[in-house]
């Protein structure tokens, strides 16, 4: 798959906020990975998860400003990790409820 096709295959509204054609997918993983991971589609996942790997999934979403506790409680047991893992957990955003 080349990677401008990537942002054309996944749910349009996950980039409302954005021009898709100025997502570079090598450069902005970061940026994808986590937002797709938080709000897409089970196929947005998969292909997302097909186009980077596991290893990058974890790294971006290890290091990833902001996740939901859903979102972190999911993948810490995807991997086999501590939720303290997440940098989003031990920084959470000051709306997260108790």
């Amino acid at each position: 798959m080349k990677s401008k096709a990537l942002t054309k295959q996944l749910s349009a509204f996950l980039f409302w906020d954005t021009d898709p054609s100025s997502i570079n997918p090598e450069t902005h993983q970061g940026f994808i990975i986590p937002r797709v991971m938080e709000r897409g589609t089970l196929a947005d996942v998969t292909t997302v998860w097909n186009y980077y790997g596991e290893e990058s999934i974890k790294q971006a979403l290890s290091n990833a400003a902001a996740l939901s506790k859903k979102t972190i409680s999911f993948f810490a047991n995807q991997f086999d990790l501590p939720r303290d893992t997440f940098r989003a957990y031990r920084t959470p955003p000051t709306n997260w409820p108790a």
